[in-house]
């Protein structure tokens, strides 16, 4: 075994040149001293001078480590040939008097408590500058992580590996209806296996990371089980009692943040020693620095906190913000959420291809985030549009139908009493009765009119359906805008005016060529509001990736006729995803909802055409991403 290692100098000479000169010298010098016929096993900080002659310091030089141990060689009669790399030698020719080899001796010793002072400096300052480095690097990985659980764990683990604890758990202060209270959220342990669950303890003096929290002090015990007298808190054995495991030596430290606010507490149990199942107790040098580093955790939890706060909060606010816009036509409830939900449905299953075009695509929690906001924020421009033109389910609204409808009416009025006022001059002018023939005539001659008119208001109606609009049904409006009535003011007018006419003309659809750009204009509209918020750097493309979903891998398109890769890969998701729920939600006043199959067969169409990624499609398909939202409104 090493010999101790004792702030004391000692002197060990070999039995070579054992003499009472040296006794002597060393009872002068009041130096302890000890004789070997064998190279002692010192320990590496031991205070030790070798004496002897050039052949044993020679096979005592082999032993140490300039770089460690103090020690200081005294040769007699000549030095050793190896010098030792760095281990002091003071050489004496033989053994002199006593008075003159004690001042040699006492020369040694100093010597050798200046280099011990030297090596104890060296390593404290190697340990400082490794603490340092150490909290460092610990703060720099907190501050790099988003995740709050998992910043959790990162505080627990690293304020372990940095004390050397076997165990440890950390505390988390809410407000209680009883006032603060510390949440047990965490706990772990290298020794044994355990189950967790959490649970809340008072800020007071009862236990001991209550103790910590209560004074805003940290806590430092040899032992657990052996408690200062007169201490309030006291050590709950419960867990020891139940895994067989014995807590030691306990450090608890406040985690406060900046503004010196309690924000958790950090209990540290069980410092391992240097050599392997060995504890000791935490050192008083080792408090501040884990005080500093509790203060880190704090301030980067505390961080976090703010951060996740404020993302729920912009959050909910986009998701009223939606309900708003959605409010405009209740029919379109649930598809802004529900397109956010299939494009992170759909950005998963990239995020995991191993081959094909976006086998190196991956996402992270941020982007899947960013992607998410994007598509829930898709539609938001669609609040600018005229309510009229968003849910337009005819070409012509029901108000309109009714004035072209009175429009006949009174054609058909008017027709009839102008007839009749002809009959009536012909019958004075002539000053006979109408027979019976001639009222008949008349008659058929009026419903005969009637029929036209209503055969020709059956094909307005037909017209005003968003469908393709047949060719038969054009001639016919073409021939109403060209008839003409006579008002009661005795004016001519025509039975369809030329805005009636282009609306029911429409080839397609219930939308004019200007009500169709408004409509797309949502998409430009929601890019120049989203374009004003400051969004963080995990947010930015935001605004991009929303701008392009409508967009077409040919150039087909809208606003920008973007082609290929200058759609941002995100906005492809979202285009397919937009599309699939667009074609298969529930029934409009503008459109029937498509069943799924016909659905997926549309996206299949658009792909084999160019419009859409084909990849992408196959894989939505092939996925079966659609089920993110099975049911759901």
């Amino acid at each position: 075994m090493p010999l101790a290692e004792t702030e004391a100098v000692r002197v060990l000479y070999s039995a070579r040149i054992a003499s009472g000169t040296l006794l002597d010298a060393l009872e002068r010098a009041g130096l302890y001293g000890e004789n070997f016929t064998t190279v002692p096993d010192v320990g590496a900080a031991a205070r030790v001078v070798f004496v002897g002659d050039a052949a044993t310091l020679g096979l005592v030089l082999a032993t140490l480590d300039p770089r460690t141990s103090p020690a200081v060689l005294v040769a007699i009669g000549s030095e050793p040939a190896d010098q030792g790399g760095g281990v002091p030698c003071l050489v004496m020719p033989e053994l002199l008097d006593p008075a003159l080899l004690a001042a040699t001796l006492r020369a040694a010793a100093e010597l050798v408590r200046a280099r011990a002072r030297s090596n104890a400096l060296a390593r404290r300052l190697a340990d400082s500058e490794e603490r340092i480095a150490a909290l460092n690097r610990i703060g720099i990985a907190l501050s790099a992580e988003r995740d709050v659980d998992k910043l959790l764990v990162k505080i627990l683990t690293e304020s372990r590996r940095f004390s050397r604890s076997e165990a440890g758990s950390l505390y988390l202060v809410e407000d209680g209806p009883e006032g603060k209270r510390l949440r047990f959220k965490l706990a772990q342990n290298d020794a044994v296996v355990f189950s967790f669950s959490e649970r809340t303890v008072a800020v007071d003096d009862q236990s001991l990371a209550g103790y910590a929290a209560f004074h805003g002090e940290p806590l430092v015990l040899e032992d657990a089980y052996e408690l200062p007298e007169g201490v309030p808190y006291q050590h709950n054995d419960s867990f020891d009692v139940a895994t067989g495991w014995r807590t030691r030596a306990v450090l608890i430290v406040p985690m406060k943040d900046h503004r010196g606010e309690l924000v958790g507490v950090l209990q540290l149990m069980n410092r391992q020693g240097p050599e392997s199942g060995t504890f000791e107790p935490y050192p008083a040098d080792l408090v501040p620095v884990m005080l500093s580093l509790a203060t880190q955790a704090a301030v980067c939890l505390k961080a976090n906190q703010l951060t996740a706060s404020i993302r729920r909060l912009f959050e909910d606010f986009a998701r009223a913000a939606i309900v708003a816009v959605e409010q405009r036509d209740p029919t379109t409830a649930g598809h802004s959420n529900r397109v956010a939900e299939l494009t992170v449905s759909l950005a998963k299953v990239v995020d995991r291809a191993s081959e094909g075009p976006y086998a190196r695509v991956s996402y992270s929690r941020e982007e899947l985030r960013e992607i998410s906001t994007a598509a829930l924020l898709h539609d938001f421009g669609k609040i600018s549009i005229p309510e009229r033109v968003l849910i337009k389910a005819k070409k012509l609204e029901p108000d309109e139908l009714r004035r072209i409808r009175d429009r006949f009416d009174f054609a058909l009025e008017s027709g009839d009493a102008d007839g009749y006022r002809r009959f009536l001059h012909a019958l004075v002018g002539a000053a006979r009765v109408p027979s019976h023939d001639e009222l008949e005539s008349f008659e058929r001659v009026r419903l005969q009119e009637a029929q036209e008119l209503e055969g020709l208001w059956r094909e307005i109606l037909k017209a005003n359906e968003p469908t393709i609009l047949p060719e038969a049904t054009g001639q016919q409006l073409r021939i109403l805008r060209d008839r003409t009535f006579r008002d009661r003011r005795g004016e001519s007018g025509p039975l369809l005016l030329e805005d009636e006419f282009q609306f029911l003309s429409i080839s397609r659809g219930s939308l004019s060529a200007d009500e169709r750009e408004k409509i797309e204009s949502h998409v430009s509209h929601t890019y120049r509001f989203l374009a004003t918020i400051p969004w963080t750097a995990d947010l930015a493309r935001v605004p991009d990736i929303a701008h392009a979903h409508h967009e077409k891998l040919d150039g087909s398109g809208y606003p920008r006729q973007l082609t290929g890769d200058a759609i941002p890969i995100s906005a492809r998701l979202l285009t397919v995803c937009d599309i699939y729920d667009a074609l298969t939600a529930a029934d409009r006043p503008y459109k029937k909802a498509v069943p799924r199959e016909r659905a997926l067969k549309i996206l299949e169409d658009e792909s084999t055409s160019g419009k859409l990624d084909p990849w992408l499609v196959q894989t939505f398909i092939s996925e079966r991403v659609w089920l993110s939202t099975e049911g759901k409104d």
